[in-house]
């Protein structure tokens, strides 16, 4: 016995739906069909999943099958979209975009479309981010060059105004003293020129990573009294006083792990570049603080002249050049910033703090061994 054509009619429906269902069921995209009450009319997996993750679901539904779902209204299971959300940031990081089409046919209702945009969403802060990091290298380069510029230019600009002042003068107008006197300027700008050239090229090696380091256990009094015995030069003709008694007392025989050439080499430039920067009459006060079990702090705390306190504590953090530094050739611009690479790449960590309107009080914290 064949089938009525009322049957044939209702086969062939069935026969659509299914195939619209395992349509909708393989394409990647949420998809829901529903009536202006929210009932719905038809629907994929992909669809409630993306609700759950998207956070769209009343927590009461969150545990639901989806059978169990599409009997309900969606406004129901999911209030928000009354709302008709085009965007909305997921739970975990993830962010889906939402499309809303009227249908004109015979069931009507609006068919909405739900599309995981996270890939999308993260690519364009990846591209964001790529452009402020470039903003930022160029912002830094320009400040580089600013830096660089300031700190060859002022010594070099002593350098030509005595060589000038030389060469314009009669040879009789001239006294040797003054004469003597004028080339002690040029060899001292020429020194600190050498100088910054030096320490800007040291820096840039170790940006680069082309600094070996050897840790090995030393004793601490040897490598700061090695580094002191290095400065006592520059201390004299700073006239800057250095008592390090009380840092001798805390440390006494202790040893430390550490590149002892690079220490002393970071030591030696930070007291350098705190001697000058205190000025003639200025004392440096080396003390030291042990800490249990196995670790010690040696600081240096000294009042600066004429240099802005602030100057010397990016110095130290945010590898800032100190501007305000002597032309003597005793230390330059970069001699914190170069101590606190070398103290860093030892595995030595170094801090600056301000004591009052003028003093600077830099920590050296070391590894005890044993």
């Amino acid at each position: 016995m064949g089938l009525t054509a009322s049957q044939n009619q209702a086969a062939v429906a069935s026969s659509d739906a299914e195939l619209l269902q395992a349509t909708l069921n393989n394409v990647a995209c949420g998809v829901v069909s529903v009536r202006a009450d929210g009932g719905v009319i038809t629907s994929n997996g992909v669809f409630y999943d993306m609700l759950r993750r998207a956070g769209l679901l009343k927590l009461e539904f969150v545990s639901k099958k989806r059978e169990d779902l599409t009997a309900l209204s969606l406004y129901e299971v999911s209030p928000k979209l009354r709302d008709r959300p085009t965007e909305v940031a997921g739970l975990t990081g993830c962010a889906f975009e939402l499309q809303y089409i009227e249908v004109q046919d015979q069931l009507g209702g609006t068919l909405i479309l739900m599309t995981d945009i996270t890939s999308r969403r993260r690519n364009e802060q990846a591209m964001r981010d790529v452009v402020a990091q470039k903003e930022v290298m160029e912002q830094a380069r320009t400040t580089f060059v600013s830096q660089v510029a300031h700190h060859f230019r002022t010594p070099l600009n002593v350098i030509l105004g005595y060589i000038d002042i030389l060469a314009s003068g009669d040879a009789n107008e001239i006294d040797a003293g003054t004469r003597n006197s004028y080339l002690g300027f040029i060899r001292e700008s020429a020194k600190a020129l050498l100088l910054n050239m030096n320490e800007m090229m040291e820096i840039i090696r170790l940006q680069r990573n082309e600094q070996s380091v050897e840790l090995e256990v030393r004793e601490l009094r040897t490598l700061i009294s090695g580094a002191i015995d290095e400065i006592q030069s520059v201390l004299v003709a700073e006239d800057v006083e250095l008592d390090s008694t009380a840092m001798l007392e805390v440390i006494g025989t202790s040893s430390v792990r550490m590149d002892a050439r690079i220490a002393r080499r970071a030591i030696a430039s930070l007291l350098r570049t705190s001697a000058v920067l205190g000025g003639p009459g200025s004392q440096l006060k080396l003390g030291g603080r042990v800490h249990e079990p196995n670790s010690l702090t040696v600081f240096v705390e000294f009042e600066v002249g004429r240099t802005d306190v602030r100057s010397i504590l990016d110095s130290i953090h945010s590898g800032e050049p100190v501007k305000e530094i002597s032309l003597t050739g005793n230390a330059s611009g970069y001699g914190l910033v170069l101590a606190a690479m070398l103290l860093r790449l030892c595995e030595i960590q170094v801090s600056a703090t301000a004591m009052g309107e003028r003093g600077v009080c830099i920590e050296m914290v070391f590894s005890t061994s044993g």
